[in-house]
């Protein structure tokens, strides 16, 4: 997390155990360097990564930043399987459509065809190769919930973004 600090005194001489802190800006360049660690090099993680469905919270909300992955219920309809996110698939970092940030875009993923049982869901998950670690939480882009009924299918285009 980047922090911003404002000095109002002209003569303050900082001391050695005050926090040094960067602006609160980080350009492109700078964001394509996370972007290009994260996730498309494995050093520091493995390979692969998870894109699961989910059923808790609402169709417009997540979990707070404080919450884990206990706080999350995966969806369990009948043939569901969560899928893998290979660090090789990942997109090439481009800039948001917003001009806000930087992005990387994964190929849309095609969840299995409900069986039986189908299961509303709120949005997708991106966890860690062990599904142990919640990396990002999102709600579908319309604000909707999705209501799977037997032999539909659900398909979903994972993005990772930093904004500036």
């Amino acid at each position: 997390m980047l922090h911003e600090r404002h000095i109002h005194y002209r003569d303050y001489m900082p001391f050695e155990s005050d926090p040094v802190f960067m602006a609160q800006m980080m350009p492109d360049e700078g964001l394509d360097v996370w972007l290009g660690q994260f996730p498309k090099d494995t050093v520091k993680y493995t390979s692969p990564l998870n894109l699961a469905l989910f059923t808790s919270q609402t169709a417009t909300t997540v979990i707070t930043h404080a919450q884990t992955f206990a706080n999350i219920t995966e969806s369990a309809y009948t043939n569901y399987a969560r899928q893998a996110l290979a660090a090789a698939t990942w997109g090439a970092v481009a800039e948001r459509p917003t001009n806000a940030g930087r992005q990387t875009t994964y190929p849309q993923v095609t969840f299995p065809t409900v069986g039986a049982t189908g299961s509303t869901v709120n949005g997708f998950y991106i966890t860690n190769n062990g599904h142990t670690v919640v990396i990002g939480q999102a709600n579908f882009d319309d604000g909707l919930a999705v209501v799977l009924a037997a032999n539909d299918v659900i398909k979903v285009t994972p993005t990772i973004a930093l904004l500036h």
